[in-house]
């Protein structure tokens, strides 16, 4: 009874449609430095997220009359190993069809980062190292390299750890500066 109910009083999302033809390619590079074993690539994947919020339904649609929350859609895409610490693949930031999905206008995606996350072997309870790009840094073209303390690999203190790392080697008690290890990423736009 209650999943009739719930299924007449909620208005079905739509489908967001991927790009079946995107163009504005972007390679990935990455480089892995000093880790204290093998590290798996487990997520590669880009975020769109909507960026015209006029285009969704209005908070008197919504239960509560809160606003619709921002439509977000992850595309993965694949990294290829090019040596024993480097991988590549290529991402695109046209990922997702700009549409009147909601009756209310155009909705207008945008890529709003570019996200690989590595484990030790790839299994449930290891510590997943992030490093991502934001649509900021990927217009800004430079490398960029985050710093993770070794100490959390394989398995951290907790199961399945997002460790983020950090960006300044003058972020970590000096200590355990030499207990780091880094992965650096760069995207570059194909020479047209």
């Amino acid at each position: 009874m209650t999943a009739c109910s719930d299924a007449v009083g909620t208005k079905q999302r739509p489908q967001y449609k991927e790009n079946p033809n995107p163009v504005h390619a972007y390679r990935l590079r990455m480089h892995i430095h000093d880790a204290p074993g093998p590290l798996r690539v487990t997520v590669s994947a880009t975020q769109h997220d909507v960026v015209t919020p006029e285009c969704l339904p209005p908070p008197n649609a919504n239960p509560g009359g809160h606003l619709s929350p921002i439509p977000t859609n992850d595309i993965p895409f694949q990294l290829e190993r090019a040596s024993e610490a480097e991988y590549t693949g290529v991402f695109y930031t046209d990922g997702i069809i700009d549409e009147d999905y909601h009756g209310r206008g155009i909705c207008r995606w945008e890529l709003i980062q570019v996200q690989v996350q590595l484990k030790a072997s790839g299994t449930e309870g290891e510590t997943r190292f992030i490093v991502s790009l934001d649509k900021n840094e990927l217009s800004g073209g430079g490398p960029k390299t985050v710093y993770y303390w070794k100490g959390g690999y394989p398995r951290s203190f907790m199961d399945d750890f997002p460790d983020y790392g950090v960006t300044s080697v003058e972020d970590v008690r000096e200590g355990l500066r030499g207990d780091l290890f880094s992965v650096t990423i760069t995207a570059e736009s194909p020479r047209q």
